[in-house]
């Protein structure tokens, strides 16, 4: 028995190769286009999928632990390759069944003629199986890790976004806010503001609430939050856009707004602090 799967992992380990080659019959029409658009060429891809046939020939001829920590360490350097050239990893992990087909592909005629005993062909398959499966673990684990990563920085963005502090002068900033605000962008807006005051070194924060359609208590005292979390920083606030139906509404509301400085608009707030010609 041992002799056969001498045998067999030695002819996989030799024709690894032409093995390889044979993967591109089991290819979608998908994926051989990504493949062609991706920066690999066709030699990398060959060369990666040989490697994949040499480990399968290894794991019959050697201490399998030892191959399957080679495995995983090359699934993970070859897995990030692929996503860096913009491979789709789900079809590399569908190509995985390929392997084995074309394996016992290149056994038919021995397995025909019963050259090998039922316990090899078993044998081969309790360790062939359990390594491409770790293949794609290891795959499914990168793909995983890169998509969340992927929808992290969209998620940033669409935080950054939301609450945009621009730069207009030197230690001077603007923050137009646009749409409703509940508690949750509240709280956005101010630790944002914090975390950019302190990027730019700001003097003076306007935050823009024109686009606001409506501030309730709640959000009015959010607002008055804001800026006395930016007060204790040593940055004046100064809310513009507080239209006269916002500002009734507020005072109705009880909430004290006389230590916050309001202007009606940003060109009035950037004179008085003399920034012109905005």
């Amino acid at each position: 028995m041992k002799e056969e799967l001498n045998y067999i992992g030695n002819k996989i380990i030799t024709d690894s190769m032409t093995l390889a080659e044979q993967v591109e019959n089991f290819e979608k029409d998908e994926y051989v286009l990504s493949l062609a658009n991706s920066s690999l060429s066709r030699e990398e891809v060959l060369a990666w999928r040989a490697q994949m046939f040499i480990f399968m020939g290894e794991a019959l001829i050697e201490d399998y632990e030892s191959v399957k920590n080679r495995v995983i360490a090359w699934t993970k350097e070859v897995g990030e390759k692929a996503i860096e050239s913009d491979v789709p990893l789900n079809e590399t992990i569908a190509l995985m069944g390929a392997y084995r087909n074309i394996l016992w592909q290149t056994f038919d005629k021995e397995l025909q003629e019963n050259r090998f005993a039922a316990i090899t062909v078993l044998d081969v398959n309790k360790l062939v199986n359990p390594l491409l499966d770790e293949v794609i673990f290891q795959f499914s684990q990168l793909y995983i890790r890169y998509n969340n990563r992927k929808y992290q920085k969209a998620q940033d963005k669409l935080t950054e976004l939301s609450v945009p502090v621009v730069p207009v002068a030197e230690r001077v900033a603007v923050l137009p806010v646009v749409g409703e605000v509940d508690e949750d962008r509240a709280q956005l807006i101010m630790e944002m503001s914090l975390q950019k005051s302190s990027h730019y070194q700001l003097e003076y924060l306007l935050i823009d609430i024109s686009g606001v359609p409506k501030i309730d208590a709640r959000v009015a005292h959010n607002l008055l939050q804001v800026v006395q979390s930016l007060e204790l920083v040593g940055v004046q606030t100064i809310l513009t856009g507080l239209r006269p139906e916002i500002a009734r509404s507020v005072v109705a509301m009880g909430v004290n707004f006389s230590k916050v400085k309001t202007r009606a608009n940003l060109k009035q707030s950037l004179s008085e602090i003399g920034i012109g010609g905005l």
